[in-house]
C-alpha cells in the first residue's frame, strides 16, 4: 500500500511543474494576441497592395 502512496506522490510532484508551465505558455499566448492579431492585419493589407 505505501508503494501506491509512494507512486501517487511522485506523480503529483511530477504534475505540478507541467500545470506551471502550462499556465505560463497560456499567459504568453494570450499576451501575444494584439501581436498576432496586428500581423495579420498587415499581411493582409499587403496581400490587397500587392495582386
Amino acid at each position: 500500500m505505501e508503494t501506491i502512496a509512494a507512486c501517487v506522490v511522485v506523480l503529483l510532484f511530477l504534475l505540478i511543474p507541467a500545470v506551471i508551465v502550462g499556465a505560463a505558455l497560456g499567459w504568453a499566448y494570450h499576451r501575444c494576441a494584439p501581436l498576432r492579431a496586428r500581423a495579420a492585419v498587415e499581411a493582409a493589407r499587403e496581400q490587397r497592395a500587392h495582386p
